[in-house]
Order: structure tokens, then C-alpha cells, then sequence
């Protein structure tokens, strides 16, 4: 088995005569220094801190527990409840009881029985970040509600080989629920444990079940307005939390290697507590979804009105996307977002026939002192070609276009010289 110092000249993209003979700015001592730095950083007001201790502790001495037996191998199950009845951040995680069942309906299109008790919360912590089948999760984290409380049980396993045991343990609580709620989990964490599965013999159940992946409706509702939508900035900027006490996820499998390796255990108490927090945050992502979806009020970020306008133009919720594009319009917002919204509105007035609108705001788009933009143009061109009949309008409109035509649109340049001499030919014909 190859040693930490190997993997981590490995990571680096060093080999292990580069790393002896190059001082340079990433040496491994360095590195090491760096990464022994992260692991000792201060722990946050808002979350537990952890027990670190300098010696080598067993997981039961440092995380909350116990040992199952299986036919496979022991396993650990990592035990810790959250009450509801605390604030999580600024968050209430109560909230998820305020919703109906027609709202999740609505929110998700699944059909079942919405109740707040019926999903399972799921992620895991693997052995390798790209997938495939030779990368093994050894750790399963399940969260579930039970009355005021937010239970969450990690199953770890110390061993690879007890893998099986492992997964026979969670499959009893899956067939439990109906629901599956994940955070990336149909790129990630499905397929994987899927194979896994599969590859040990056993059947897979999550086909029988509904998925909930919080990372697209997520993206859909805060791309424009977050620096990016990963759980922990979710934490931040939208439940007040702060994990400064969090380990990278990008470094748990070398955690793990080391654990393995040399029995070093009180590092894999932050990938614990990095697992646990990661499923409390997704329920507590799933009830801002839900709050951000059932609002019609005005955001109090226009970005967030944005987002939900094309959510709901894509569900074809006319009225609904409407409204929320009209709450930008009504606020302060820059000119390009302005722009985009008018053509945005655009589009639904012309596909709902509201043509009046539809050219009222074509032209607003077009007044813009932003920059140009192609698509109000040519929709006002065909409007009072194939509409009005003004056909000198409408070459107005196309040429104006071949005036401002950049660079990078000359392959639009034919059809537009193409509608130009059409219009040319019904001018002189009328």
C-alpha cells in the first residue's frame, strides 16, 4: 500500500525524486504544514466543536455510537440527534411541517405521501471523488425526522471488506421511507451505491423510491444570485452558518488512507462531523426551496425574482413567471439584468399572443444603453412584417441590425440579407 507521503506527492503531481531534490514553494512539508493547519482551525460559534486529541483515540471515544455486528465485519454507526425546537442558524427546521402536500406537488411533481417523516436524507463519503466502480463509500450518512427531532446515523465501516454488512444495514432503513433526498445525488451518490450493490450481490432499492436531488432546484433559484450553490455556501449566505471547523471534501479520501493505513482516527471525527452537518443542511436546503418556491411576493434580492421567472416560464406557470420577472423590472437592477429580463418577458408575450406587450417591452430591451442585442430586433421586425404589414418598419428594424451586426454573429449575416431583400421586393410590390 502506498504511503501518505506518496499519495500526497502523488496529489501534487510530484514525483518522489522531484519532491527530495526541488525546494520549491509546494514542498511536501509544506504541504503537510498546510494541511496540519486545516485540520486545527478554530471551531465555529455556531457548530459543536470537535475532540481532537493529539493521541490516537478509538471512532467510539470520538464520535457518539456504537458497534454492530454483522456477517460481514463490524460496522459503526456514528448516532446524533439535532432538536428541531433549537434554531439551525437563523433557520427553524419546523418549517417543514408548514407546507402542504399540494406545495410539494407543486415544487417537485411527485405524487405520494409528502409527509415530512416519509424522507430519508442521504449522503456519503468515499474513497475516491471521480466514481466508478472502484471507488467504495465508507460512510453512509441517513437523516430522517422523528418528531422534534433530526436523527442522523452515519454507518462507517474500518475495514473494506465489511462493505457488505455495511450496505445490508442501511438497506433495512431505506425500505423504510419513501422518498430519498440528496444533494447531487443522482450524478454522485445513487449510481455509486447502485454498484456497490450490485457488485456485492445485493439488490438495489432506490429505483422503488422518489428523489429529491436539492442541488438543480438549488441552482435553479440562487445561480444568479450566490458566488456558486455548494451546501456550505448555502450555510452561509442563506442560514447563517459558518463551518470554519469543516474538513474539504476534496481531502476526506486521503483522510480515510491514513486512517486505514496507520489507525489514525482522530481525523476521521471531522469527516463525521463534516457528513453530519452536510445532512442536516439539506433538510434545511429543502425547506428554503420549498419557501422560496411557494413565495409570489417580491425577493428581497431581484436576482432571486430572475431565477424564479425562468423556473416557472420553463414549467409553463405563465402568470407566475410574469409576475416575478415584472418584480425586477419594478426594482433596482443593472442594465444587462434588465435587458435580459425584457427579453425574457418577450418571449411569453409573444407565445401567449399578448403581442401589444410583447413589443413594448422589444422596444424596451432595444433602448437599452447596455449593448446590442440581436433577438428584440428581428422579433420586431417579423412582428410588423407578418403582423402590421409595415414593411418599411420592419426594414428599418433589419437593417439596423446590419449595421450593429459583431463580429461574432456573421453567421446570422445571410438571413438577415435575406429578409432585407424580402422586404425590399414587398415594399416596392405595395
Amino acid at each position: 500500500m502506498r504511503n501518505i507521503k506518496q499519495k500526497l506527492n502523488d496529489l501534487y503531481g510530484k514525483s518522489e525524486e522531484q519532491s527530495e531534490k526541488k525546494q520549491d514553494k509546494l514542498s511536501v512539508s509544506q504541504i503537510r504544514l498546510s494541511l496540519d493547519r486545516l485540520f486545527t482551525s478554530n471551531a465555529t460559534k455556531f457548530f459543536p466543536k470537535t475532540k481532537l486529541e493529539k493521541e490516537n483515540r478509538p471512532i467510539e471515544k470520538l464520535v457518539q455510537g456504537s458497534w454492530i455486528n454483522t456477517a460481514f465485519g463490524d460496522v459503526f454507526r456514528g448516532e446524533y440527534t439535532f432538536n428541531m425546537n433549537d434554531l439551525y442558524g437563523n433557520l427553524d427546521l419546523k418549517e417543514i411541517y408548514q407546507f402542504s402536500v399540494d406545495e410539494f406537488i407543486e415544487c417537485f411533481q411527485f405524487f405520494g405521501d409528502f409527509r415530512p417523516e416519509s424522507f430519508l436524507f442521504l449522503d456519503t463519503e468515499t474513497t475516491g471523488l471521480a466514481g466508478g466502480s472502484g471507488t467504495v463509500a465508507f460512510m453512509i450518512g441517513l437523516g430522517w425526522i422523528d418528531g422534534n427531532n433530526f436523527v442522523v446515523h452515519q454507518y462507517f465501516i474500518t475495514q473494506l471488506n465489511h462493505e457488505e454488512g455495511m450496505l445490508e444495514e442501511i438497506g433495512r432503513i431505506i425500505e423504510k421511507f419513501d422518498f430519498i433526498v440528496s444533494f447531487n445525488g443522482k450524478s454522485y451518490d445513487i449510481p455509486l451505491l447502485e454498484t456497490r450493490f450490485i457488485m456485492n450481490k445485493l439488490i438495489p432499492m432506490f429505483d422503488t423510491k422518489k428523489h429529491i436531488d436539492l442541488l438543480h432546484p438549488s441552482r435553479a433559484l440562487w445561480k444568479f444570485s450566490l458566488t456558486n450553490c455548494k451546501l456550505k455556501t448555502l450555510e452561509s449566505k442563506l442560514m447563517g452558518l459558518e463551518r470554519n471547523d469543516d474538513i474539504p471534501g476534496e481531502l476526506i479520501p486521503e483522510v480515510y488512507y491514513e486512517y486505514i493505513e496507520a489507525g489514525v482516527s482522530d481525523r476521521m471525527e471531522r469527516v463525521f462531523y463534516h457528513n453530519r452537518f452536510d445532512i442536516i443542511t439539506m433538510l434545511g436546503t429543502l425547506i428554503l426551496v420549498m419557501k422560496y418556491m411557494v413565495k409570489s411576493e417580491p425577493e428581497e434580492n431581484p436576482l432571486n425574482d430572475y431565477a424564479k421567472g425562468r423556473i416557472f416560464k420553463k414549467k409553463k406557470e405563465t402568470d407566475r413567471s410574469i409576475n416575478h420577472f415584472l418584480n425586477v423590472l419594478n426594482s433596482e437592477i443593472s442594465d444587462s439584468r434588465r435587458q435580459k429580463t425584457l427579453i425574457e418577458l418577450g418571449e411569453i408575450y409573444k407565445k401567449e399572443k399578448k403581442y401589444k406587450e410583447a413589443v413594448k417591452v422589444w422596444e424596451s430591451a432595444i433602448d437599452s444603453d447596455y449593448k446590442f442585442t440581436f433577438s428584440p430586433y428581428i422579433e420586431l421586425a417579423k412582428y410588423y412584417e407578418h403582423r402590421e404589414k409595415n414593411f418599411e418598419k420592419a426594414l428599418n428594424y433589419t437593417s439596423t441590425v446590419l449595421e450593429k451586426l459583431p463580429e461574432y454573429m456573421m453567421k446570422e449575416l445571410p438571413s438577415i440579407e435575406k429578409r432585407i431583400t424580402r422586404l425590399k421586393s414587398k415594399i416596392q410590390r405595395s
